[in-house]
């Protein structure tokens, strides 16, 4: 009766043991299942930072020298040549009746001059010398104002702020928080005016900054860089012009390449700064892990189903959601469509991945 007691007791255990391998192995089954992954594809990436900068821009404010009736010359953003015509001021309504008379003199002199075979009739002569006498008058009461820059004339202005490139070298990010946008629109149709009134804001193409302030560690950029600077989801050509090197941060001083209206007319605002454009693979920060002191994450291979471990390579960059893989500089590491672990974990490691 022992004996058949001690065989029924390891039969019983035999049927445990085999019960307890199949639940681990559905078990296993099911985790690796369910165990979420991602096919690495080959994106264009462009690698950006967001930082609150300051525009600093070489500007002249153009005043009225006198009182009276202003007609612009120019559109708003338009690009213009120093010397060209940018507006006049009519001191008085005589003058607009002067303007009638001459062109009305103009168009006499040459219909006599289609007429008569001698240009130098007495007549002609006369007419001219009236028209000399009109023309003398209009400068009496027509002042012309042209430009004393070349640049981009602009209808608004902040006649509060007063940093120049000049003074780059003084600015931190301490001014941010004491700087507003605060711009006057200017009155683009004809209109009075009073003498010293600002009526027009000119713009140095070639002396348009913005500003950034980056912690010391931070190694982003370099003098010289090239960059895209995004406003309103539009890319602007730029450059990192200079680093200056302070006691607590780095203000980095970004020149704009092209024209933009947008930037002119601001003086404070957040701007994406895209430092590189790469070919590669963008990887969630919870799929990459460590081990033996480099970074990778567990690629299925697609023959046994099982995870193995790959570095990810040297050229990658990282932000607070993503590691960036620079594929063309790491095809001995990572594969294009490999697939990997999504949320690597002590269990799914070590599991065949179902699907």
């Amino acid at each position: 009766m022992a004996k058949k007691k001690i065989k029924i007791k390891f039969t019983n255990i035999f049927l445990l043991i085999i019960v307890i391998y199949i639940l681990v192995q559905i078990i296993l089954w099911t985790i690796g299942y369910f165990t979420r992954t991602m096919v690495l594809d080959e994106e264009d990436i462009n690698l950006q930072v967001k930082e609150k900068g300051l525009v600093v821009m070489n500007e002249t404010l153009v005043k009225a020298e006198d009182d009276g009736i202003i007609k612009y010359d120019i559109d708003s953003d338009e690009k213009i040549q120093n010397n060209k015509l940018l507006f006049t001021i009519s001191k008085s309504n005589v003058n607009e009746k002067i303007n009638e008379k001459i062109e009305v003199l103009e168009n006499e002199i040459k219909d006599l001059e289609q007429k008569e075979k001698n240009k130098s009739s007495n007549i002609i002569l006369n007419k001219k010398e009236e028209l000399k006498i009109l023309k003398n008058q209009k400068q009496t009461y027509y002042t012309d104002y042209k430009a004393p820059i070349s640049g981009v004339a602009l209808f608004k202005y902040d006649k509060n702020f007063n940093i120049s490139v000049d003074q780059l070298d003084d600015i931190d990010s301490k001014m941010l928080d004491s700087i507003e946008n605060n711009f006057i629109s200017i009155d683009k149709k004809d209109h009075k005016v009073s003498q010293d009134d600002v009526v027009l804001r000119l713009i140095d193409l070639n002396q348009v900054y913005i500003c950034i302030f980056q912690d010391k560690n931070k190694e982003i950029f370099k003098e010289g860089q090239d960059v895209k600077v995004v406003v309103n989801n539009s890319e602007i050509d730029a450059k990192v012009e200079k680093i200056y090197d302070k006691k607590s941060e780095d203000v980095v001083a970004i020149k704009i390449m092209e024209q933009n209206a947008i930037i002119y007319n601001t003086r404070v605002q957040e701007f994406g700064i895209i430092y590189r454009k790469i070919q590669g693979f963008k990887i969630p920060i919870e799929s990459v892990v460590e081990k033996n002191k480099k970074l990778g994450v567990y690629v299925i291979d697609e023959e046994n189903k099982m995870p193995k471990f790959v570095n990810i390579g040297e050229d990658y960059y990282k932000d607070a959601k993503y590691y960036y893989v620079d594929y063309n500089k790491n095809k001995e590491s990572l594969n294009l469509y490999d697939r990997i672990l999504l949320y690597p974990n002590f269990i799914n490691k070590n599991i065949k991945v179902s699907r």
